[in-house]
């Protein structure tokens, strides 16, 4: 890997760990620099400027969902297992008392430029195009039973998952998104 594509990535790391901490709103380059032990104009040279950055990090994190999923069902037949797995990637962050990407942008939506928006509406369709595939084919091979309309429980799931990392958050209690999450994969038995 080259030293410019180190720094970059470097970069991305950071800043989405600020944001999952901070929001995107909550911090400045002078963050990252700090972080990264670079000068501003570092970051500026890969990213130029703070939409470019928060562009970049959605790309990047679409497409670690859409690896993750993708790796869920390569190893996983199971409908109730690969939702079970999905859990894994929303109860992550929570271990740190964080959000996920998704639920901090979200939290910031109205303040964001607009190709982010719209970068976080593809993060958002994709999570929500994976949960109705794999609830459509749990309840064909009859794995999983629910009512009603299978694009609407993939809509209850994912906002209970965001939800859940909210409530732990706030009360700094990881136990909450796990009970919650719990519950909304109980809810499919």
């Amino acid at each position: 890997m080259t030293k410019s594509k180190n720094t970059s990535e470097t970069i991305l790391d950071i800043a989405q760990s600020l944001v999952q901490e901070f929001g995107f709103n909550g911090f400045s380059y002078a963050h990252i620099a700090d972080k990264v032990g670079v000068k501003t104009a570092s970051i500026h040279y890969h990213f130029p400027n703070k939409e470019d950055l928060g562009e970049a990090l959605i790309v990047r994190y679409l497409q670690r969902f859409v690896a993750a999923t993708a790796h869920l069902d390569s190893v996983t037949k199971n409908s109730k297992e690969k939702l079970r797995k999905y859990t894994l990637l929303y109860s992550e962050p929570v271990q740190d008392f964080c959000t996920c990407l998704s639920v901090m942008l979200a939290s910031d939506v109205a303040t964001l430029p607009e190709k982010m928006r719209e970068g976080l509406a593809r993060f958002f369709e994709a999570n929500l195009t994976w949960l109705e595939r794999v609830l459509d084919e749990g309840r064909r091979e009859g794995d999983l039973h629910f009512e009603g309309a299978s694009h609407l429980r993939a809509h209850q799931i994912l906002a209970s998952f965001q939800g859940g990392q909210l409530l732990a958050r706030s009360f700094r209690d990881p136990g909450k998104f796990h009970r919650i999450a719990e519950e909304a994969l109980f809810a499919l038995s």
